[in-house]
Formats: C-alpha cells, structure tokens, sequence
C-alpha cells in the first residue's frame, strides 16, 4: 500500500493503489491471513477426522504460536486464544475443503489434502 499522504492526494493514491491491487487480482493480507487460517482449519478437520494425534498436536502448535504472537503485540491472552480458536476450530471446516483443495493454477501440489495415505 502507498505511503499515507494528507488530504485528498493521499486519498487519490490509495483509491488508484485499490483499483490496481483488483485489477491484477493481487490478495491483500487480510485475505491472504484468511486463506491461511482456513488452510490450518482444514487440516485440524482432516486429522481430526482421520484420528491423527501427531497432526492434531501439530496444529495446536500452530494454534499456541498465534495466541503467543498476539499476546507479544499486546493483546489480552483470553481474548486472543478465544480468537484463534474460533478461526481454526471452525464448524464449517467441511465447507472449506474443496476451497482450499481447488485449483492451485501451476502452484507446486495442485493435488488434495490430505495426500494419499
């Protein structure tokens, strides 16, 4: 994003930025931290459902270094653990499967997760 300039320039310039960010289709980071919350959602759901312990563990490794990182940015620690529990323990993870398994578009795994086991 731009620098912040003032008054109606700077206002301008991100508008111009916005449209440009569309028009490549380029995500933002809010979109890109969705992307990855509901990639680490699918994959608890998966292991869950495949009653695997390591991955499960593996994701609540992931799940405490979020909760770390928003405590570290000052954040009280019950409201971020609530948080990243919700974004991660989704009830609608089943939903996010074919998401996050749809075209990767030349991306390296284009293939499913779980992978074949």
């Amino acid at each position: 994003m731009p620098r912040a300039e003032s008054g109606s320039r700077g206002q301008e310039a991100t508008r111009q930025w916005r449209r440009k960010v569309r028009r490549e289709r380029r995500p933002e980071t809010d979109a890109v931290d969705m992307a990855l919350a509901a990639a680490v959602a699918v994959y608890r759901h998966v292991a869950e459902a495949h009653g695997s312990k390591r991955d499960v563990t593996r994701t609540t490794g992931m799940e405490l270094m979020a909760i770390n990182f928003l405590i570290a940015k000052g954040y009280a620690a019950e409201h971020a653990e609530r948080q990243v529990r919700r974004r991660v323990r989704r009830l609608d993870a089943e939903k996010l499967v074919p998401l996050v398994n749809g075209p990767a578009g030349g991306v390296a795994n284009q293939g499913r997760f779980p992978p074949a086991m």
